[in-house]
This record gives C-alpha cells, sequence and structure tokens, in this order.
C-alpha cells in the first residue's frame, strides 16, 4: 500500500511539470512583449517611458525592426531577448 501511495505522489509531482498554465518561458510574441518590453511602450503599445510602437508595419521593415529590437537604439538597451524571442516579439509587433 505505502509503494502506491509512492507511485501515486510521484505521478504528481510529475504531472505538475507537465502544466500548460503561463510561465515565464511562454513563446507567444504578446507574452514576450508583456514581459519585455510593456513596461517601457505601454501595456497597449501606446508609449510610456519608450515611444509609441503602434503600426510598425507602416514605418519599418521586419528586418529594421529585428534589428531595433535585438541592437536597441539610442535610448533602449539591446539584447533584452535572445535571437529566438526577438524574432517572436518582431512578427508579433509587424501584426499589430
Amino acid at each position: 500500500m505505502n509503494r502506491l501511495w509512492a507511485v501515486f505522489a510521484l505521478m504528481l509531482l510529475l504531472l505538475t511539470g507537465c502544466s500548460s498554465g503561463n510561465s515565464s518561458t511562454a513563446m507567444d510574441g504578446e507574452s514576450l512583449y508583456k514581459e519585455s518590453c510593456a513596461a517601457c511602450h505601454g501595456e497597449n503599445l501606446q508609449g510610456a517611458v519608450g515611444p509609441t510602437i503602434v503600426n510598425m508595419k507602416s514605418k519599418y521593415s521586419e528586418a529594421e525592426v529585428l534589428k531595433i529590437v535585438n541592437e536597441g537604439t539610442k535610448k533602449m538597451p539591446g539584447n533584452l531577448l535572445d535571437e529566438e524571442k526577438s524574432e517572436i516579439v518582431t512578427k508579433w509587433l509587424m501584426e499589430k
């Protein structure tokens, strides 16, 4: 009986690690934006400390936005996200 409880407890521990809830490793553009960019650019892209970034597609190419995200600008630091996350955020921004 004790062995059964031990197996049951182990299964519960393993299953909790497989949950699909939101976490800091989220890989969708909106989650990454909220985690890394919204503090300066605002929850709705309207700007705060940093400038508004609404309708980036009309101002920049995707490659230019990716370069800004990766390298930063005069006031914005670069390398806040790794390459994969930068690409995800860039694609998301181009749709906004």
